[in-house]
């Protein structure tokens, strides 16, 4: 009882802040963290404010609740103190993206028992009228995408799954999804599918590899979250594709520029030894954000405690509008106008930066520098960018 007495009064401090904020501010929905510790614990508690209408947004707010399991996870924390356990941590990320909310936690420690585990939960709500969103609903024909999404998962996924995994089953697909700018991600439960660091493990498949199934109505999720804009280049994506690139990130990489490795390898863990290029080394991360995503740092020693991230190499996804495998260069020439610089890679060029034959266009956005590579077929191979 006490549990449930402190996430109402979560849910109504969350709805006095929207009432506070006032009707100018009542379309800027948002979503903060109002979590809880105790002790080595603590649980993270997203509480969403600013909407216009109260009765729904506390509806909301305890549908959010609910779906990523803070009850429980609440009332684990208070067991545990008279338990010899290693504790409990969760986490959330993710947000309001149109009129949509997604978002994930990851819980992490003694969840049922003494033993350490692992889980995901997720929330997928519909901010119109609170309703939680079905993975159907992304598509105009949901069983057709489910069927093509399995496909997908035996031909493309279970190929590059290591062998030393204690569970690597892809199929049947997890109930648990999280929507964010670059696609969608399959939550699965650790005793399905779980990592080389024993987490529960995780598939992004970018929007550009799900556009024949999306629905592409102006009203429907997809539209909505920005979906569709990710996987369609126009000449308005010139400008988002500069403040990408200003901003030091790519979609759904949760990495800047500049910032230091090591607390990287730290949470996300390498998924492989770290590979040797052309002036530096290529450090491939767990999870299915990192999937052919590759951080490019420093060689000059054998240890990276001092090595920052000097660029961002995306080889599978899409971009405001840039796809890789789909995009030609002249179509985002025709955006992006002519390069900087552009470069050709030979055979032996191509060996030493890990890539294929073909060129690259340079172009320099504020601090960072955009590299669109391109394999000898004119097709966008690779978005990487660089300081």
């Amino acid at each position: 009882m006490k549990i449930r007495r402190i996430i109402r009064s979560l849910l109504a401090a969350g709805a006095a802040m929207a009432l506070a904020l006032g009707c100018a501010a009542a379309e800027e929905v948002s979503v903060t963290d109002a979590g809880l510790g105790l002790g080595d614990s603590r649980v993270g508690v997203p509480i969403v404010s600013g909407m216009a209408d109260e009765a729904l947004q506390l509806e909301i707010n305890r549908r959010l609740q609910e779906d990523l399991g803070i009850d429980g996870y609440l009332n684990r924390m208070t067991l545990q103190i008279s338990e010899e356990s290693v504790g409990i941590r969760t986490d959330w990320e993710g947000g309001v993206r149109g009129d949509v909310l997604s978002l994930r936690m990851a819980a992490e420690g003694s969840l049922e028992n003494t033993r350490s585990t692992y889980a995901w939960t997720s929330a997928n709500i519909d901010l119109r009228d609170g309703h939680e969103i079905a993975l159907d609903e992304l598509f105009t024909d949901g069983e057709a995408a489910r069927a093509a999404i399995e496909e997908y998962l035996e031909w493309e996924v279970a190929p590059e799954l290591s062998a030393h995994l204690e569970s690597s089953e892809l199929l049947p697909l997890p109930e648990k999804f999280y929507l964010d700018e670059a696609g969608l991600t399959l939550l699965y439960p650790v005793q399905q599918l779980s990592t080389l660091s024993d987490r529960a493990g995780d598939i992004r498949i970018g929007w550009n590899e799900l556009a024949e199934w999306l629905d592409t109505d102006e009203d429907g999720i997809p539209a909505r979250i920005g979906a569709l804009r990710a996987i369609t280049l126009t000449q308005e994506s010139a400008e988002r594709i500069r403040a990408m690139a200003e901003s030091g990130r790519l979609p759904g990489v949760p990495v800047t520029v500049g910032e230091a490795l090591k607390p990287l390898t730290d949470r996300y863990h390498l998924l492989i030894d770290p590979d040797v290029y052309e002036g530096g080394r290529m450090f491939s991360l767990e999870g299915g954000c990192f999937r052919d995503v590759f951080l490019l740092t420093d060689f000059l020693s054998e240890k990276w405690d001092d090595s920052v991230v000097q660029g961002i190499r995306m080889d599978r996804g899409c971009a405001e509008g840039l796809c890789v495998g789909k995009t030609i260069w002249e179509e985002w020439r025709a955006v992006l106008g002519e390069p900087d610089h552009t470069a050709e890679l030979d055979a032996d060029k191509a060996e030493g930066m890990r890539r294929e034959m073909g060129g690259c266009d340079y172009y320099r956005f504020g601090d960072c520098q955009l590299q669109l590579y391109c394999g000898e077929d004119g097709v966008l191979a690779s978005i990487t960018l660089t300081e």
